[in-house]
């Protein structure tokens, strides 16, 4: 695989380099073999509920040199775009878990609700949610009815786990949509908006410089493919050979490989470059 030209890699953490807490060992090779060819890595997450802090924590545990500036998960996005789009005074209702409300308070947001609703609502923020339930629908509908703006930190529709695959955020998102009959503004892959911001903080204007290395068809290789970065698909996660081999050509990936050490050329890595 031909690196010369990439500056940034942009890892997918779930199905790429963890699955749930347990780490997917030869992802750890393959990021070691990325930095010592200088190339950065950070970690993407369409996943809204853990903490950057603890998704760092969790990622050193299991070997990787990392720093919290590494990790850019979609609920970080989203309060990255809100920061960007709104005054800190705005008023928001959360169907969300931990990670979207700390990285909201960390940008210096306040008046957040999530077991509550205190309308006037500025923004309804949307992403997985296991304590999900109708009167959150309803809360989240009703802010929608009386005008709140509608940001979604991703549209996953499932979410793969040690035990198996479980619903997604898009899962929630796509009920909110229905009741609300309106569409969001989506910060998480396939869309870019989450992505341009991570290249603006590397001061990267050609997506070319990048490659974005994750599990999804739907949403890794198609945002990758929207963003005009070089893309990789792993197949540790979610996506099977066949999927693969069923896309048409303009949506192949660049590459693909059974998990990250394979898709970088194996263990002769170095011999292959």
């Amino acid at each position: 695989m031909e690196l010369n030209s990439i500056k940034l890699a942009i890892l997918d953490i779930d199905g790429v380099v963890i699955k749930g807490r347990t780490p997917i060992p030869e992802a750890i090779k393959g990021i070691k073999l990325l930095k010592e060819k200088g190339i950065n890595v950070v970690y993407l997450t369409n996943n809204s509920t853990r903490t950057r802090k603890r998704l760092a924590e969790l990622l050193g545990d299991i070997g990787i040199d990392i720093s919290i500036s590494d990790i850019f998960t979609s609920s970080y996005l989203t309060a990255l775009y809100l920061d960007r789009e709104a005054d800190k005074n705005v008023r928001i209702f959360i169907v969300g878990e931990e990670g979207i409300v700390f990285e909201l308070e960390e940008l210096g947001f306040r008046n957040l609700f999530w077991s509550n609703y205190e309308p006037p609502i500025d923004y309804v923020i949307v992403g997985m949610d296991r304590n999900f339930n109708f009167q959150k629908l309803t809360y989240a509908q009703q802010a929608i009815f009386s005008g709140a703006r509608f940001i979604a930190t991703n549209i996953d529709p499932t979410f793969p786990t040690e035990n198996g695959i479980i619903p997604g955020g898009g899962s929630i998102v796509k009920a909110v949509e229905t009741a609300s009959r309106k569409q969001p503004v989506v910060i998480g892959k396939p869309e870019i908006v989450g992505l341009k911001l991570i290249l603006t903080q590397f001061d990267i204007e050609d997506p070319k410089e990048v490659i974005l290395i994750g599990d999804r068809i739907e949403t890794d290789l198609i945002a990758g493919k929207r963003l005009g970065c070089k893309t990789g698909i792993v197949l540790s996660g979610i996506t099977s050979k066949e999927e693969l081999e069923d896309l048409e050509a303009s949506l192949k990936p660049d590459f693909c490989g059974e998990n990250l050490l394979d898709l970088l050329g194996g263990e002769d890595y170095e011999d292959r470059i």
